[in-house]
């Protein structure tokens, strides 16, 4: 936050200032501190741009994210997201936000004007999600509990895992060789992750990221934990 105070105390001789963060970064699970950013965008007469792609649907009591997990709905200038991850679909994506900027975008945004449609199947199932998030609070429930119960077990059993405010679980192997070597080892037991290193993530943090589902039972994480305990006892990693 000093660091972006002094951009923005640098930015000051221009027209516009765009603040543009994350809502949760996907690597380590955290949610950014969009407060802090909103006072400084407010001291300074900036705008907030928030990535919400692995925050909406996740983050906040009912899912919308991190401007409701910080009381800020309806005062963050421009949200962008994804239809691809919480909300369950294939692709397809969204921007919103005040409306002057979203009129502006209709008749200059390249991505928008020069992109084919979505396939109408994909718009069908993005609205219903939507709307199911109105109807009912349970996934989002069963998602945080699933996310809890995972990390909370996975931490007993001796692994190092970030905390999180959402539905990704950070594994920290830090070494690059043996996060490949130890992903490979789990999707030969069915469970498929992905082990991140350098430069995805900082030089000697590499992990592997666990996306939780609220799809998934408790057995589902139980087979899971039991994988990883199985496989870091063959590695050397757990004792």
């Amino acid at each position: 936050m000093a660091d972006l105070e002094k951009q923005l105390q640098d930015a000051q001789a221009c027209r516009f200032r765009l603040i543009v963060t994350d809502g949760v970064f996907s690597m380590d699970g955290n949610v950014c501190p969009l407060d802090k950013i909103y006072e400084l965008a407010q001291k300074y007469n900036a705008m907030v741009m928030v990535d919400e792609s692995h925050s909406a649907g996740v983050v906040g009591r009912t899912g919308r994210g991190v401007t409701e997990h910080y009381n800020l709905r309806g005062k963050i200038e421009i949200l962008t997201g994804t239809l691809g991850k919480a909300f369950g679909g294939a692709m397809g994506g969204f921007t919103t936000g005040r409306k002057e900027i979203i009129d502006m975008l209709r008749q200059r945004s390249r991505p928008y004007l020069f992109s084919n449609s979505m396939a109408p199947g994909l718009v069908a199932a993005g609205i219903r999600m939507f709307e199911m998030m109105s109807e009912t609070n349970a996934l989002q429930d069963k998602l945080h509990e699933n996310t809890a119960y995972f990390i909370k077990k996975m931490t007993e059993a001796g692994f190092d895992c970030k905390p999180s405010q959402s539905a990704i679980c950070a594994v920290m192997l830090y070494d690059a060789p043996l996060s490949q070597k130890f992903a490979a080892k789990l999707q030969e037991e069915g469970i498929f992750v992905t082990g991140f290193y350098y430069p995805v993530v900082p030089k000697g943090q590499a992990r592997i990221r666990v996306q939780v589902s609220a799809a998934h039972e408790r057995e589902h994480l139980d087979k899971c934990i039991a994988a990883f305990v199985k496989i870091g006892k063959e590695l050397g990693i757990l004792k």
